[in-house]
């Protein structure tokens, strides 16, 4: 057996146990075909996921660097690289990794996936858009990237469009409570407070100390002109998540008209 051969059926080992989530001796095998060359890609990127999962970033990141220093157009270490940054909240440092890997592979749906989160983080969100209507356009089934675009389309106002998206994604997954919380959202920003906050005590049953779906309600409460129960929710909001809720009610249009209320200024205060 050549040595090229030994080397691929090595890291196919490797590849075995990381498939039974073993990934220190998934590593071990990497390693071996490391000694033998040491820039070999498939082994350098295997053992580079293999550390990510055993939450090693560092090391990972630099089986990944090793990499582009060999072949620049790796769209997968490439990627890697981009989600590092994202997750340092560097997302304008992550873009450059999405963009290289993406002008390799124009449709490689991890980094278009990517780039469209990134530019949500950095509001951009005709970017996010484009990016998550390609891979939509290559997977329409994927619910991820749908609720994604129901919260971009939310966030540029188009709230009718917003909630089509919201209302797709919860006929496939009826229990994705993250989806349920953003239906209600859109419901409030169209006026439909009843429905919104039906959908909110749902939620509070399941989690009664979450601040911000009883911050939520409170926000439909006033603008329905409910200003006791407004009152009484927020105080209950800031009891839980403090002074960011009150940074957001002091902000927010919703409570307007009970801004002069002595108890407002009170509970905010």
């Amino acid at each position: 057996m050549s040595q090229k051969d030994q080397a691929e059926k090595t890291i196919l080992e490797g590849i075995s146990y990381a498939k039974l989530e073993k990934h220190k001796d998934a590593i071990s095998f990497f390693d071996t075909a490391l000694k033998q060359d040491p820039e070999n890609v498939d082994a350098l990127y295997n053992k580079g996921m293999s550390l990510l999962k055993m939450k090693k970033t560092k090391e990972a990141i630099s089986c990944f660097e090793k990499i582009i220093s060999h072949d620049p157009n790796h769209v997968d270490a490439l990627n890697n690289l981009g989600n590092h940054y994202a997750e340092l909240q560097q997302f304008q440092k992550a873009l450059t990794y999405y963009d290289k890997a993406l002008s390799n592979d124009p449709w490689y749906i991890p980094a278009l996936y990517n780039k469209g989160i990134a530019t949500i983080r950095l509001e951009r969100y005709d970017d996010a858009l484009d990016c998550l209507n390609k891979v939509l356009d290559k997977e329409p089934e994927n619910m991820q990237t749908a609720y994604y675009k129901g919260l971009v389309l939310g966030k540029q106002k188009k709230h009718d469009e917003a909630l089509l998206y919201l209302d797709k994604i919860l006929e496939k997954e009826p229990d994705n409570n993250e989806a349920v919380f953003y239906k209600a959202t859109e419901l409030s920003e169209l006026g439909r407070h009843e429905e919104a906050i039906a959908i909110f005590d749902k939620i509070l049953k399941e989690f009664p100390k979450n601040g911000t779906i009883i911050y939520a309600k409170a926000r439909s409460k006033a603008l329905l002109g409910q200003n006791d129960d407004a009152l009484i929710l927020l105080a209950q909001a800031i009891s839980h998540y403090g002074r960011t809720i009150k940074n957001w009610a002091v902000k927010d249009s919703s409570f307007d008209k009970i801004k002069g209320d002595p108890r407002f200024r009170t509970i905010v205060k």
